[in-house]
């Protein structure tokens, strides 16, 4: 590909498909890397975009990296146990998180994301190996396909559960019991505390009056088991990128408070059997 994605065809892309693309590609090249994502780098080389709106969005850029780097962990962590488990990546948007990870030779590798975001991602990212799948995350023709391989299902979904609200989740989280029982979930929540502060968020509110609005979060992981999940490690953010924030959101994250109420958590969850 020589010239590079329009404008008009960027306006097809979210806020939550530009900011870890940036996030990831700006980190590549760094001597303490919290990851390294070559494809984010070649694929933001390709969008028509003015990046450096995000440049002063320090936390997002750390954390994003940071949350990318322990989902991975998580997914190698699942795999290792489930080598020819059946992987699906909901919301991958443009993720490059099969690549990052060597192409894993498992039974199957379905990304999934609503049709224009899956578009853009054939343009910038074609398959390799992996299925593309243009569809909801609320529909249920793929967890159809998933089950049907027969083998460990594996869900993994980075910056996505954060935009439905809490009905709509339980719910989801239901079905997904039904028709796929015992599936590995690997996901980002976010503190309660945050839910509805979407125009605070240093790189969100970059994209206008209206970014997408901050609709679900936890308390404690002890809230999970109202949603069919059995937590099986959880780690919070901070343990992983708290050094590299900037100086006011380091202190706050060396308190008991912020680290309990403002503490986004990586989990890695399996459902529970279908009642």
């Amino acid at each position: 590909m020589t010239a590079k994605i329009s404008p008009a065809s960027v306006s097809d892309l979210s806020a939550t498909m530009l900011i870890p693309l940036w996030a990831k590609a700006v980190e590549h090249d760094r001597p303490d890397a919290l990851l390294r994502d070559a494809e984010a780098r070649r694929m933001m080389g390709l969008i028509d975009f003015d990046f450096s709106v995000f440049a002063s969005a320090k936390g997002s850029q750390v954390g994003c990296c940071a949350r990318a780097a322990m989902l991975d962990d998580y997914t190698r962590a699942c795999l290792a146990q489930h080598p020819h488990a059946v992987v699906v990546h909901l919301g991958a948007g443009l993720d490059a998180r099969y690549e990052r990870l060597g192409r894993p030779p498992v039974t199957a590798w379905y990304e999934l994301d609503l049709p224009p975001a899956m578009a853009l991602r054939q343009k910038l990212l074609p398959a390799s190996g992996n299925v593309y799948l243009a569809a909801s995350m609320l529909d249920e023709a793929w967890m159809d396909t998933a089950a049907a391989h027969g083998q460990p299902v594996l869900l993994v979904a980075e910056g996505v559960f954060m935009y439905f609200d809490a009905a709509t989740m339980q719910d989801w989280f239901a079905r997904l019991a039904r028709k796929l029982p015992q599936a590995h979930v690997i996901f980002d929540a976010l503190p309660a505390k945050l839910v509805g502060k979407q125009k605070r968020h240093d790189s969100l509110k970059k994209m206008g009056q209206n970014p997408p609005a901050f609709k679900w979060g936890i308390r404690s992981m002890d809230e999970l088991a109202g949603f069919g999940l059995h937590v099986l490690a959880h780690q919070g953010l901070s343990s992983r990128c708290g050094k590299r924030y900037p100086w006011p959101l380091r202190l706050l994250y060396r308190t008991a408070w912020g680290r309990r109420h403002l503490d986004m958590q990586m989990i890695w969850a399996r459902l529970a059997a279908p009642r």
